[in-house]
């Protein structure tokens, strides 16, 4: 008892001043905290909106490689063709290369022929008599980028 008693003595001690002094405080104090708490959420925001940032960065490059690479898939076609025209050696050569190039990029090209037939991985445009949901002849080559069908295969399905 005798300690509450000197803080209720203290307390009819203090002056106004002092009384007024310590509200400053507490408010200073919670202002404080609430300055505190702004700015942990701004942070947490800013955190936030760097990793959407670059989220979007990734996504703007994976388009715009894939854009070009399918560009660059149609090139390669007419490459085949003229080679298997002029039965070129260095025209041949400079298929090799750019299929090189495309593969570390990630390209990778659909193996079709005499596989099953996958709707996910072709396209059929024909149907000939041969084995059941066969794949008997590639027309076009169909091509995954990173894992994504970029082009399915156009294909030749066998039915009974």
């Amino acid at each position: 008892m005798p300690h509450t008693k000197r803080k209720a003595d203290m307390a009819q001690n203090l002056t106004p001043n002092q009384t007024e002094a310590d509200e400053k405080l507490i408010k200073m104090e919670q202002k404080a905290a609430e300055l505190e708490d702004k700015l942990k959420r701004s942070l947490a925001d800013y955190s936030n909106l760097e990793k959407r940032i670059e989220s979007q960065r990734q996504l703007f490059v994976t388009l715009a490689t894939t854009a070009i690479i399918s560009r660059m898939v149609e090139v390669l076609d007419d490459l085949y063709l003229a080679q298997n025209h002029l039965k070129d050696m260095g025209l041949k050569m400079g298929i090799d290369k750019l299929l090189q190039v495309l593969k570390s990029e990630g390209l990778e090209e659909i193996k079709a022929e005499g596989e099953d037939f996958d709707p996910e991985l072709m396209e059929c445009i024909e149907v000939r008599q041969g084995d059941e949901n066969k794949v008997l002849e590639v027309k076009k080559n169909g091509y995954k980028l990173n894992g994504h069908v970029i082009r399915p295969a156009q294909v030749v399905v066998g039915k009974n």
